[in-house]
């Protein structure tokens, strides 16, 4: 094939793409839109929005948290962290090895053993008294 007719196929292909283009139905953006809408249709498409209602933070986390806070609630809530069992600081380790390894969560190792001293300085982390 020659050049020329290579050139005379792309502008064919180009033309009939924009042609069929300006052939799709578009929504009408002269509509008016209200903040009430909750769904929307084009090309034989509804789109609907929900609306879910997510519970109250009921939960803190005591003051001096800072550490627990940069590093384990962008995907643990407060109550999940409050709630654990008692851990060991060696228990602690291994689980922010595996945050970090299998989860790819973004600690610092420098702020490994300042992190195991605010894990394990929680309410729910300290044992229970025994004396009656």
């Amino acid at each position: 094939m020659s050049r020329r007719t290579i050139a005379v196929a792309v502008l064919a292909l180009m033309a009939v793409l924009a042609i069929g283009w300006m052939l799709i139905p578009r929504p009408d953006a002269s509509a008016p839109r209200g903040d009430d809408d909750t769904s929307v249709s084009g090309g034989g498409i509804t789109l609907t929005s929900a609306t879910i209602a997510l519970p109250e933070e009921s939960a803190a986390l005591p003051a001096g948290s800072a550490l627990i806070t940069a590093n384990c609630t962008a995907c643990h809530s407060v109550e999940m962290l409050t709630a654990q069992p008692p851990l060991n600081a060696e228990k602690w380790q291994a689980t922010i090895d595996k945050m970090r390894g299998v989860y790819k969560a973004p600690i610092a190792p420098g702020d490994d053993q300042a992190l195991i001293g605010a894990l394990l300085a929680l309410p729910a982390q300290r044992p229970a008294s025994t004396a009656k």
